[in-house]
C-alpha cells in the first residue's frame, strides 16, 4: 500500500531546460550544435556538479565559469538569472500533489539542486510548502542516482520503501530508487503521473 509520494522538482514540478537558458543568454538556437555544446559546458561539468553537491556557492561557481569558459561577469550573472527565471511551473503536477495531501498521503521532494535555486523556489512558488520534507543534494552532499541518497530519504523521514513511490524524469534516477525497493515511475506528463498513481492507489 502506497503511503508516501516523492517528487523530483526539475521537469516534474518546474521546467528545466539548459538549451532554453543558453538561448536566452547567448542568442543561440536551441537545436544548434553551438547551443548544445554551451549547455554541456555549463551544466554537465564538474563545477555544476559541485554546486549540486553543496561544495560551491553560486558566486564561487560564477568565478570558475569566468576562468574556465572565458565568460564575463555579466554573462555569468545572466546565466544564473535565466537558470531561475525560465523555471516556470509545469501545469498539473502541483494540483496532483495537493490532491494527495488532501487525501492524507505524505508528499516529499527529492532533488539534485543548488542552495540558491531552492531559495528561489521557496520565494516564487508555493509547491514547496506541500512537502512533508525534502532532500536537496546540496544539503546532504549526495546526488541521484546514487542509492545512498534514497537511503537517506527513507532514513530521514522514517519511510518504508515498499510504501513509497518516486517520480522523476530521468531513467537512471528511477533505476536508483528501484534499487533500494522504492516504487519508481518515469515522469513524462502530469496526466501520465496521475494514471500511474491511479494504478498504485485504488480510488485516487
Amino acid at each position: 500500500m502506497i503511503k508516501n509520494v516523492v517528487f523530483d522538482v526539475g521537469n516534474v514540478l518546474v521546467r528545466w531546460s539548459p538549451p532554453e537558458i543558453v538561448r536566452r543568454c547567448f542568442d543561440l538556437a536551441p537545436d544548434s550544435s553551438e547551443n548544445l555544446a554551451r549547455a554541456e559546458a555549463l551544466f554537465r561539468c564538474a563545477t555544476w556538479r559541485r554546486l549540486n553537491l553543496g561544495e560551491l556557492t553560486q558566486a564561487e561557481a560564477e568565478t570558475i565559469f569566468q576562468a574556465d569558459l572565458g565568460l564575463t561577469a555579466e554573462q555569468t550573472r545572466q546565466v544564473f538569472f535565466h537558470v531561475m527565471d525560465h523555471q516556470e511551473l509545469i501545469e498539473g503536477t502541483e494540483t496532483i500533489a495537493r490532491r494527495l495531501k488532501q487525501a492524507g498521503y505524505r508528499v516529499f521532494g527529492l532533488t539534485d539542486n543548488v542552495h540558491e535555486i531552492v531559495r528561489h523556489y521557496k520565494g516564487r512558488y508555493r509547491f514547496w510548502e506541500l512537502f512533508d520534507g525534502a532532500v536537496v543534494s546540496a544539503e546532504v552532499g549526495l546526488m541521484k542516482p546514487d542509492p545512498a541518497i534514497f537511503h537517506h530519504l527513507l532514513r530521514t523521514f522514517d519511510l518504508v520503501a515498499a510504501e513509497t513511490v518516486f517520480f522523476d524524469d530521468y531513467q537512471a534516477n528511477i533505476d536508483g530508487a528501484a534499487s533500494v525497493g522504492i516504487h519508481a515511475r518515469l515522469f513524462t506528463t502530469p496526466n501520465r503521473c496521475e494514471d500511474d498513481l491511479k494504478a498504485l492507489i485504488p480510488g485516487f
